[in-house]
């Protein structure tokens, strides 16, 4: 994706001054030109933490996708930023989201394109960010704090979505995602909301410890996707955010059988 990249930074072990830095020079509106020339409406409202996320997180799945053959270059087709009181539910404590299919998201918006992603403003406060994402890897709810973990998580979730309505079509009201992928008998959201419901995740104790707490809690294969996938994603990076290894390569030794081919069937691989 080439959007502007400097590979002396490093995320692995926390911001430092470079980083800062880094951050602090980041030119959003030129990032904001380069997603959209990629076809990406991406408004970061000038928050240049939340900006260099997504440019470092679309580089990261770009390289994979060119160096392995993965299919990670789908890109969500909007950006935006986010203020809770905005959300239609008030009581909504979410630092990001993906929205499946089109609707109202946000108070006074028109609907976004499903698969559209939203990062709350709190991560622009960067030792907020830094403090929300460590808490979540002490207490076990996630295996990863590295600063790209939100911006991927939420856009292995579009990438899970893409897969799933090239695969089954797509059957909602959104026109963009029905000429995209319209089929006659689609059923695609239909697999999405039991993928998101399953009854019960098996082998819950090893997928809490080797995913996190949060996957195993949520009974989603969705969030299971988008955990692991974070997770051997950011440990396939060398400390210059460089693709140093497949990130397949990283999948849990001890993670069940049953997991393991449920990814590579959603990669299709």
């Amino acid at each position: 994706m080439n959007i502007q990249k400097n590979n002396s930074i490093s995320f692995k072990s926390g911001l430092n001054r470079s980083i800062l830095k880094e951050i602090k020079n980041i030119d959003v509106a030129k990032a904001q030109i380069d997603f959209a020339k990629m076809g990406v409406d991406a408004d970061f409202r000038g928050s240049k933490p939340i900006c260099a996320n997504f440019v470092y997180a679309a580089n990261v799945l770009s390289d994979i996708a060119g160096k392995y053959k993965l299919p990670f270059n789908f890109v969500p087709p909007a950006i935006r930023v986010f203020k809770h009181e905005e959300l239609i539910d008030k009581n909504d404590k979410a630092l990001a989201f993906c929205n499946i299919d089109t609707k109202k998201v946000l108070k006074e918006e028109e609907p976004f394109v499903g698969t559209s992603v939203f990062m709350g403003e709190e991560n622009s406060n960067i030792p907020l960010m830094e403090f929300l994402l460590l808490k979540g890897k002490i207490i076990g709810s996630k295996k990863t704090a590295h600063f790209l973990s939100v911006a991927l998580h939420e856009w292995f979730h579009c990438i899970h979505e893409n897969l799933i309505f090239k695969k089954f079509g797509y059957e909602g009201s959104c026109p963009i995602l029905s000429e995209r992928y319209g089929k006659e008998g689609a059923k695609g959201l239909d697999v999405i909301s039991i993928q998101t419901n399953l009854p019960f995740l098996p082998f819950g104790k090893v997928l809490q410890k080797e995913v996190g707490r949060y996957a195993a809690s949520s009974r989603s294969m969705f969030e299971v996707f988008a955990e692991l996938m974070t997770r051997i994603t950011v440990e396939a990076l060398d400390k210059n955010i460089n693709v140093i290894k497949n990130p397949l390569d990283n999948m849990p030794k001890k993670l069940p059988y049953f997991y393991k081919r449920k990814i590579e069937e959603i990669l299709n691989i």
